[in-house]
C-alpha cells in the first residue's frame, strides 16, 4: 500500500505554492478542494494537497504553515 500524505490549507493560493514546490521536487502532486462537512457556503472551503511524499519531506517544503496528515 502507497502512503499518502495530505496537506490542509485554508488558502487556495498556499495550496497551489506548496503543490507546485513538491512538483518541482519531483513528487506526484494532486490538489483537491474540499467543503467542510455540512456547509453549503462555497467559501468555507478547504484546499487539500496530497502525495506520495512522506512527512518528513513535505515538512521540507511546506514548514509548519500547514496540517499534515499521513497514512
Amino acid at each position: 500500500m502507497t502512503m499518502v500524505s495530505r496537506i490542509h490549507f485554508d488558502d487556495e493560493d498556499q495550496a497551489i505554492a506548496a503543490a507546485e514546490a513538491l512538483d518541482a521536487a519531483g513528487h506526484e502532486v494532486a490538489l483537491i478542494k474540499e467543503r467542510f462537512a455540512g456547509e453549503d457556503d462555497d467559501e468555507e472551503l478547504d484546499y487539500v494537497v496530497c502525495t506520495p511524499a512522506g512527512k518528513d519531506e513535505v515538512q521540507q517544503v511546506v514548514g509548519t504553515e500547514a496540517f499534515v496528515e499521513t497514512d
